[in-house]
């Protein structure tokens, strides 16, 4: 039986994960002098390598050394620089856009179903996933829990890049492999600060631009602890990760939490309108969305102290008879 559908579990591959700015090597280092030493990098790289389309059957394309006049990566009208601030450092995130794809654009907050190969500036390939078969493909960009740890996702140059692409359709006929066409096909150039920095990893030695060879078939908005809060409502401080958003400070992030406010009531019961999203649910009318408010008919007992009948569950306790639980009853 040939794989036709693949159910999005998403793990993290090893390559892509990202690692916070207190692991530095070092507390005295450049981060801003280093940006410029690979920008400067990445432009001569560009100005003497050119594009080649992928051969039929082949995953991608290649990249070579121009020997012949060839048009260079510099000069290819495809090719697309974006300022990035992160971190407070400046950056230029380039992008070759071979294809751009004809349906969604991710997120950085979203899972993807990729190909790609990684590679360094010499051209040493460090990791790759060239088919649409394997679980490998879907990258979660927010992150996860990873070995029992909190993860945040995928590098950044891949946050930062992979949203100038759009996903492709899925045209898998019965019993075929799964199968996408028109997807977004390119090339993303980054510096080592959007990547793995003075660190490094594995086989990536530290302030080590890198390039990948993308292909982006499907994007999802996820929702890491299917609470009916996508990961995109759970960056409350907008700051563009998730990991750092902990409402009820219990060491688990909303976009981990199924219950964000720590009241008892799990954040996808919140939804007290029906409409399967609990973020537009505010009960008191204070601003603070009942999945992130202690109180939510704000009469002075916690949520999670309207538990009359003490059976862990605050939604089925109605003191008052009026068919409004007591925890959304500010007259209970």
């Amino acid at each position: 039986m040939k794989l036709k559908y693949i159910i999005p579990i998403f793990t993290l591959s090893i390559i892509f994960l990202s690692c916070n700015k207190d692991d530095d090597a070092t507390d005295n280092f450049d981060a801003a002098a280093q940006a410029l030493i690979d920008d400067t990098t990445l432009i001569e790289y560009l100005k003497t390598h050119y594009y080649i389309p992928a051969a039929q059957e082949k995953p991608f394309g290649t990249i070579d050394t121009i020997l012949n006049n060839e048009t260079s990566l510099f000069d290819d009208d495809r090719l697309e620089t974006q300022n990035i601030s992160h971190e407070d450092i400046s950056y230029k995130l380039y992008y070759l856009a071979v294809n751009q794809g004809v349906n969604e654009n991710p997120t950085r907050y979203d899972s993807v179903f990729v190909k790609y190969r990684g590679f360094l500036l010499d051209s040493t390939k460090f990791d790759e996933n060239v088919n649409f078969l394997t679980l490998r493909g879907w990258q979660n960009m927010s992150g996860g829990i990873f070995n029992g740890a909190i993860s945040t996702g995928v590098i950044q140059g891949w946050k930062y890049g992979m949203p100038y692409f759009k996903s492709g359709v899925n045209i898998t006929m019965p019993n075929d492999p799964i199968t996408y066409e028109d997807t977004g096909v390119g090339v993303l150039f980054f510096p080592s600060g959007l990547a793995y920095g003075n660190r490094g990893t594995g086989g990536i030695p530290s302030n080590e631009p890198l390039l990948f060879h993308i292909e982006l078939a499907q994007v999802i908005e996820a929702d890491n602890d299917n609470d009916g809060a996508i990961n995109k409502y759970e960056d409350l401080n907008e700051d563009g990760e998730v990991t750092d958003d902990d409402t009820d400070g219990d060491g688990f992030p909303n976009f981990v939490d199924p219950d964000d406010d720590d009241d008892g009531v799990l954040t996808r019961d919140e939804d007290v309108d029906g409409d399967g999203n609990p973020v537009n649910d505010d009960t008191d009318n204070d601003e603070i969305p009942n999945y992130l408010d202690p109180d939510d008919d704000n009469d002075g007992i916690l949520t999670k102290d309207e538990d009359a009948n003490e059976d862990g569950d605050p939604t089925n306790d109605d003191t008052d008879g009026d068919g409004t639980p007591d925890y959304l009853d500010a007259d209970s």
